[in-house]
């Protein structure tokens, strides 16, 4: 067998990789466009960057992480409890501070005792009150806070990034090629070979 027919999947092999590694360098560049004859090139993510910052707020806010979800798992029992002291403590400090001197130690304690009993029966209910509100009335996006800073990445900062994260997986693809590519050139020889 000569040579020249070990050529075939091996061509193939260098095309697909080839191919695969332009495809990826395409994702990032050109950063600004090129006009080539009658195209114009820009890389995919510089090309769409606002839409694809703003489609990844739109999934972050209503599938990864809603706001009413957020809440619920920063919204603890542990929270109540803190919240719950934090605003006894405040309004014991108050009424000692607005209580006048000459009110006996006993009375005082009393109305300390009281104040706080009545706290902590109406507290939690304000608290869970709250937490519905927060649910479902708060102007707040994570998926806009995301989207703004992707948005006001440099390019080639978020290309690093990207890189950064995905090099292995990314490298793999460019692999997969060149074998796909020898896989077809030796469908290709043998397609030759039997006709």
């Amino acid at each position: 067998m000569e040579f020249r027919w070990f050529l075939i999947p091996i061509l193939g092999a260098f095309i697909g990789w080839a191919t695969n590694v332009m495809a990826i360098r395409l994702l990032f560049r050109p950063h600004r466009p090129v006009k080539i004859l009658f195209w114009r090139l820009q890389g995919l993510i510089p090309k769409r960057r606002v839409e694809l910052a703003s489609n990844v707020a739109k999934a972050v806010d209503e599938e990864l992480l809603p706001l009413s979800e957020l809440i619920s798992r920063l919204w603890t029992p542990e929270l109540e409890r803190q919240l719950t002291a934090m605003i006894i403590g405040v309004a014991r400090q108050r009424l000692l501070e607005r209580l006048p001197s000459f009110i006996p130690q006993a009375l005082r304690e009393v109305l300390q005792q009281s104040l706080e009993d009545n706290l902590r029966r109406e507290i939690p209910p304000a608290l869970q009150e709250l937490k519905g509100q927060l649910a479902a009335g708060v102007p707040f996006s994570i998926g806009q806070i995301i989207a703004e800073k992707m948005n006001s990445l440099d390019l080639k900062e978020a290309e690093a990034i990207i890189l950064a994260v995905a090099s292995r997986e990314l490298r793999y693809i460019e692999y997969l090629g060149g074998v796909i590519g020898f896989v077809i050139g030796l469908v290709q020889l043998a397609a030759v070979f039997c006709y």
